[in-house]
């Protein structure tokens, strides 16, 4: 699956920038500033903790909404983060 993801990541970094193939693409993921899959989803886990840690003035259902929403992208993206990881006997 990492490999799949990297490489669909490579591909649509060539398709923007409109890179040959023959050309290295560590550059061209690096003019971009794009960040590599795992990489992002800690980014995205991180940001989405300190958007809930930070926000004041909520009301009590707005603050659960965030904190529902923000759960579920944790779970789900601790769930990619781990997936190829061996299960334990």
């Amino acid at each position: 699956m990492k490999k799949l993801q990297n490489i669909l990541q490579n591909s649509l970094a060539r398709a923007v920038t409109r890179t040959p193939k023959s050309s290295h693409i560590t550059p061209v993921l690096k003019s971009l500033h794009w960040l590599k899959i795992n990489e992002r989803i800690k980014y995205k886990l991180l940001s989405l903790t300190y958007k809930v840690l930070t926000t004041t003035n909520l009301s009590i259902s707005t603050t659960r909404s965030l904190f529902n929403l923000v759960t579920t992208h944790v779970l789900h993206l601790w769930s990619l983060l781990f997936a190829h990881l061996p299960t334990p006997l």
